[in-house]
């Protein structure tokens, strides 16, 4: 449906008025924003940067008012570019995207108060849908601005993360490689050092802990690495992947973990095949078995780790164990970084980590749409459960 054109009268006389008003309805938004802006009142809009840009913006407002309703305040190349300088200017200080809303709802309301001033003055000449039509303008104005400083604003944040999630991807290849070599020295150390010496003993002991320690932080960092090389799930390395072969193919390489804690890993035949990234998949196995064997129960006689179907799911394997749980209170938290559920007995138990292992879990099963959940009792064992959603 066509839009009759607005009244030459109001529209007109609004635009001009607005347009000599613009500095001073900057002034007033200005004094608003300082209310509610977490930074000095002078670098609200800093020397000359942007200080003009808001008279501009409320100016070419104005301008739109005038314009046939076919062209459209968006094809402005210039007054586009302010909004979203303000954005750029908004992200070097550390605004949020609720503040730039805030800064706009009430640059909104400076303008369109100040136009229902204006109809109101004219008395009866007012043209009520000149003055309607114009309103709707200034509002409309306001928003299309308003979107543009904010996609600015969002698109330097997006850009900022992904430029310093590429350098903690590098980061995190560097030091895996790096700790590798002197890894391999202490190893051989560790080996000759005559461990029945009394006068060398404590510090071969010490020697082998610290390069166990260190081991197991190489192969967590080698891991997040592997995990950040696959990002997107759509270039994932989906194939077809028999759970079993898998899930045993893991075992073997966690098989002198167990054998050292005397635990008995149980791979079920006839778990299902699944269409994923095997990859992740592996890598949700092994931070699994090597956690359920890791913590295992020394005070049971039998310690066990079972990979089996999860009953009434063709795409589900639970991952369960006998060892010493995981206190209620715990549960809820363990698949965030950095958080460890039995960090207190580390001595007793010989395990020590980064809290990042399940951290993997969940980040790789979000990543093939997949889920964990996890069931357990403090000195029970737990159960984690893996689904993965049927391909069509």
């Amino acid at each position: 449906m066509s839009t009759a054109p607005l009244a030459e009268s109001v529209p007109e006389s609004l635009a001009s008025k607005l347009q000599a008003a613009q500095t001073e309805l900057a002034r007033r938004w200005l004094e608003q924003l300082n209310t509610i802006l977490p930074v000095a009142k002078h670098d609200v809009f800093p020397g000359e940067q942007l200080l003009d840009h808001i008279p501009q913006l409320i100016g070419e407002i104005a301008v739109y008012l005038r314009t046939p309703e076919d062209h459209a305040i968006e094809a402005n190349t210039a007054v586009m570019a302010k909004a979203a300088e303000l954005g750029l200017l908004r992200y070097e200080q550390r605004a949020s995207v609720h503040q730039l809303m805030r800064e706009y709802h009430l640059l909104g309301t400076v303008l369109e108060q100040f136009i229902a001033n204006e109809v109101s003055a004219m008395g009866a000449g007012a043209d009520p849908p000149g003055a309607l039509q114009a309103m709707v303008r200034v509002s409309q104005s306001v928003r299309v601005l308003q979107q543009q400083t904010v996609d600015t604003f969002v698109g330097k944040y997006a850009e900022t993360i992904e430029r310093q999630t590429s350098q903690l991807r590098g980061f995190t290849r560097l030091i895996s490689h790096e700790i590798r070599q002197p890894l391999g020295v202490l190893q051989v150390l560790a080996r000759v050092m005559p461990a029945d010496d009394p006068s060398t003993a404590p510090l071969v002991q010490t020697l082998e802990r610290n390069v166990v320690r260190l081991g197991e932080v190489a192969a967590k960092l080698e891991r997040l690495a592997r995990v950040a090389r696959v990002t997107d799930p759509d270039t994932a390395a989906e194939q077809e992947i028999d759970l079993t072969a898998l899930a045993s193919d893991v075992e073997k390489q966690l098989q002198d973990m167990a054998t050292t804690r005397d635990v008995r890993v149980i791979v079920d035949e006839g778990l299902p095949r699944i269409v994923a990234d095997a990859g992740r998949v592996e890598l949700v196995m092994i931070n699994l078995i090597a956690n359920a064997i890791k913590y295992c129960d020394p005070h049971k006689a039998e310690r066990y780790v079972r990979v089996r179907q999860a009953p009434r799911c063709g795409r589900s394997i639970v991952i369960e164990d006998n060892g010493i749980g995981i206190a209620p209170a715990k549960v809820a938290k363990i698949f965030e970084e950095f958080v460890r559920a039995h960090a207190d007995r580390d001595e007793e138990l010989g395990a020590q980590g980064l809290g990042l292992g399940l951290a993997i879990v969940r980040e790789c099963m979000e990543a093939m749409n997949g889920t964990v959940t996890v069931t357990s009792q403090d000195g029970e064992g737990a159960a984690f459960t893996l689904t993965w959603e049927t391909h069509t």
